[in-house]
C-alpha cells in the first residue's frame, strides 16, 4: 500500500470463477468470494479481516466448500505482526495457525499457539503482508520491474517463509481500464495511479530451481487497493472481479 495518498481503509468484495480456458481433468466448477476488510493507519498499525470461500464440484457432482479465514494485525513500521488463520473444508477445521512475531536486531522472533506452542527466529530479510505492499508500490513509484522479497504471514502451519519474484507493469492513471469491476470507479479509485503486477510465491525450504506454488496476477492502485485477481494454482486457475468496494474511514495520526 502506498506513498502518495497513503493506504486506503477499505472493504473489497471478489466474486470468484474458474478460468475455463485452463480447466483441470477433475474440476468440473468452482465459485466463491473473497471479502477482505483492511483498517488502520501508519501510526496506529494495519488490521486485515479476510475470509475466502470456495465451493468446487468434480466430474461426478461431488461438491466442497473450503472457507478460509484470516486476522492479522501489523505494526505501521513493519516491526511486529499478529495473526490467526484457520480453514474449514465442508465445516470441519482442517488447519490453524496462530501467533505473534516481532522483528529483533538479529532477525524475526516468532512465537506459535496453534497449531502447537513453538518458538522460533526467521532471517531479517523477512516481511510482513502489508509492508510486501508497501514496497511493491514503491517499486512502481520509481520504476522499478522486478524485485524479489521475502514474506512471513503466518499461514499453513504458521512456520512458512515465501520466497516471492514481483513482476511490476507500466503504471497508469488512466480511469477507464476498469471494465466491468466498475466498483473501484464508483469508488473514486479508478483514476489513481495504478500497475499491473504478478507475484510467484516459492517454497523457501526446496533447493534448486523451481515451479511456483501459485502466481497472484492484479491490477494494484497506489493507496493499496486491487482489482482484476487472478490465482494459478498450477493445475487450475481461479478469477476474481472486483464486485463491490466500499471506503472507510482513515483516522488520522497525531
Amino acid at each position: 500500500m502506498a506513498a502518495g495518498p497513503g493506504l486506503a481503509a477499505y472493504r473489497a468484495v471478489y466474486d470468484l470463477v474458474l478460468d475455463k480456458s485452463e480447466q483441470a481433468s477433475d474440476l468440473a466448477d468452482l465459485s466463491g468470494r473473497i471479502v477482505m476488510e483492511f483498517t488502520g493507519s501508519d501510526c496506529g498499525g494495519y488490521s486485515v479481516a479476510l475470509r475466502f470461500v470456495t465451493e468446487i464440484a468434480n466430474p461426478d457432482g461431488d461438491r466442497r466448500i473450503t472457507d478460509a479465514r484470516t486476522t492479522t494485525y501489523e505494526d505501521g513500521d513493519g516491526t511486529g505482526f499478529k495473526f490467526t488463520n484457520e480453514t474449514f473444508v465442508d465445516d470441519a477445521l482442517t488447519e490453524e495457525s496462530r501467533g505473534i512475531a516481532n522483528r529483533t536486531e538479529g532477525g524475526v522472533a516468532v512465537s506459535l499457539t496453534r497449531p502447537g506452542d513453538k518458538k522460533f527466529s526467521l532471517d531479517d530479510s523477512v516481511v510482513f503482508p502489508t509492508e510486501q505492499i508497501e514496497r511493491i508500490i514503491a517499486a512502481g513509484k520509481s520504476g522499478e520491474n522486478f524485485m524479489q522479497i521475502d514474506v512471513y504471514d503466518g499461514s499453513e502451519d504458521g512456520e512458512t517463509v515465501y520466497g516471492t519474484a514481483v513482476v511490476i507493469g507500466e503504471g497508469s492513471n488512466a480511469s477507464h481500464d476498469v471494465g466491468d469491476e466498475t466498483a473501484a470507479e464508483e469508488a473514486g479509485v479508478a483514476g489513481l495511479q495504478h500497475w499491473p503486477v504478478t507475484v510467484s510465491y516459492f517454497d523457501q525450504e526446496t533447493a534448486g530451481e523451481q515451479m511456483p506454488i501459485y502466481v497472484m496476477s492484479f491490477v494494484l492502485y497506489e493507496n493499496g487497493i486491487s482489482r482484476h485477481l487472478k490465482i494459478d494454482y498450477g493445475d487450475f486457475t481461479i478469477v476474481g472481479r472486483l464486485a463491490d468496494l466500499d471506503m472507510l474511514p482513515v483516522a488520522p495520526c497525531p
